[in-house]
């Protein structure tokens, strides 16, 4: 009988487990968007007047730097909420918790509920999606569209289901130029000299052809504010890890492209959902540059690889988007930035997951060594 009932609780703990999270998820985002907007939601609603007087928004700010995709979302946003701010801001909120919810399942499928708890949960995401506005999410639950689609058979040459994969991917680089260089991963994973080159084109320009629409009177600002834009430049990863010499021979940006690069062939060998979660963390951990929508761009990785440097960054990295002067200021008193700190963390946590094994050994050897020297080697 207590095996039956026992039984019982598990059963209406499953039941309950995914409609608890979704709306503890759902209801924190909501939540924290009642405590303002920054500077991204006022572009937010700069555009959707733009687009509702039918202006082209390349010729008309320079507060706008990716592909139509998201301006096209916020038009549509815009004429459901008849015009009313407090409405839009709700849709907004309410779409970006919706390409949450997306992504939550995904890795649901992939990696199970724990990790997709810890994603939909992770303070990050939802300080993001409900008070930033920001919607890098977006691109990446199109980047995991994407990678299911073209999936791990890479011995088959490219057919009509990869390719639409790679249409999707040209679309996630629409709407967020994010995963600029994970057409090489692919194309590294790929068999037969002619598919690696369909991979590395067709994202690509499928990109490109999203401004054609809009090139004739905006062109000056697509080059100017998508294509010449550069992001606040920080430099943590550069000036902490790099050596004097390297930082002598190359800046920065080259630093960045180049663990991008050498991380597709080092990754060459992990199946395609996992090379994307480690692409997120590579992009963020080596960026020169850094802003708070940053931080919420590796959260599935540290949701799926956790470990206590992953969980370090979620902590350090809420902490610090609370704290700033760009953030919801849930405590007043409490100021600074910690995004280097975050930044250092999610390093670290890319670095145990790539080569836990062989950290342990090494460390294992040590102790062997300091403990012969210690004599106290049996």
């Amino acid at each position: 009988m207590n095996q039956e009932k026992k039984s019982d609780w598990k059963n209406v703990a499953r039941s309950a487990w995914l409609p608890a999270v979704l709306l503890c998820g759902l209801a924190a985002r909501f939540w924290i968007g009642t405590f303002g907007h920054n500077y991204d939601y006022d572009s937010e609603r700069i555009i959707a007047g733009i687009t509702r007087s039918g202006e082209n928004v390349y010729a008309s700010t320079d507060r706008y730097n990716y592909g139509p995709v998201w301006f096209q979302i916020l038009h549509g946003l815009d004429l459901l909420s008849g015009g009313n701010e407090k409405v839009f801001r709700a849709l907004v909120i309410g779409f970006l918790s919706a390409v949450d919810i997306g992504i939550f399942f995904a890795l649901r499928q992939k990696f199970g509920r724990l990790a997709a708890t810890l994603f939909f949960l992770n303070p990050v995401s939802i300080m993001i999606t409900g008070y930033h506005n920001q919607f890098d999410n977006v691109a990446l639950l199109l980047g995991f569209w994407s990678v299911m689609l073209f999936g791990d058979d890479f011995k088959k040459p490219i057919g009509r289901r990869k390719f639409f994969g790679l249409v999707v991917l040209g679309f996630s680089l629409m709407t967020k130029h994010l995963l600029f260089v994970f057409p090489l991963w692919l194309a590294v994973k790929q068999r037969g000299m002619l598919q690696k080159w369909i991979v590395l084109i067709v994202p690509p320009l499928i990109f490109l052809a999203g401004f054609l629409p809009y090139w004739s009177a905006g062109r000056e600002g697509i080059i100017h504010n998508v294509f010449q834009y550069r992001s606040s430049t920080a430099d943590f990863f550069y000036h902490f890890f790099m050596p004097g010499d390297i930082a002598y021979l190359a800046n920065s940006q080259t630093v960045w492209i180049a663990f991008l690069i050498l991380f597709a062939f080092i990754c060459r060998k992990k199946n395609i959902f996992e090379s994307l979660l480690i692409y997120t963390a590579v992009l963020v951990s080596t960026s020169p540059a850094m802003a708070n929508q940053y931080l919420a761009i590796p959260a599935a990785f540290v949701s799926v690889y956790v470990n206590p440097f992953s969980i370090c960054y979620i902590l350090i990295a809420a902490v610090h988007i609370i704290a700033d002067v760009n953030g919801p200021h849930l405590f007043k008193n409490f100021r600074g930035s910690y995004a280097d700190l975050a930044v250092y963390c999610l390093f670290l946590a890319l670095v145990w997951t790539m080569w836990r094994e062989p950290i342990i050994r090494v460390l294992q050897k040590c102790r062997r060594e300091i403990n012969v020297q210690l004599g106290r080697e049996e």
